[in-house]
């Protein structure tokens, strides 16, 4: 596998491994807004554990990833302090999962498509 850097279509930076020409194995995508991706990559796609950093709200995304979309065990810290730990789906919060709020209040339980249920 190569190491490299290039530019991607989004106007993004990528440094890491690649494979066919695309990042592919470990490796840090810095977006045109300055938001940040590392961690592993299939083919182009976040995919594995990774850790994202967003600009847009100042929050941070710790966990897995699939085919570029928060999946599987994750946490997101917001920019008020709030902190949703538990499952994701498709970059929804998804499954069981809880949500503390930068009060302290918290909501445990089954989230689906991005709300909780109960």
């Amino acid at each position: 596998m190569a190491i490299g850097q290039m530019t991607l279509g989004n106007g993004s930076v990528y440094v890491g491994e690649l494979a066919s020409g695309k990042p592919h194995g470990k490796g840090k995508e810095t977006y045109p807004d300055g938001g940040v991706y590392e961690g592993g990559f299939v083919y182009g796609w976040a995919s594995g554990f990774g850790i994202r950093t967003y600009t847009e709200y100042w929050k941070v995304y710790e966990g897995n990833w699939k085919n570029g979309d928060r999946h599987g065990y994750g946490k997101m810290t917001y920019q008020d302090g709030g902190v949703y730990e538990g499952n994701w789906e498709n970059n929804k919060r998804s499954g069981k999962g809880k949500m503390t709020d930068f009060l302290g209040s918290v909501k445990e339980g089954i989230w689906k498509d991005d709300k909780f249920v109960g």
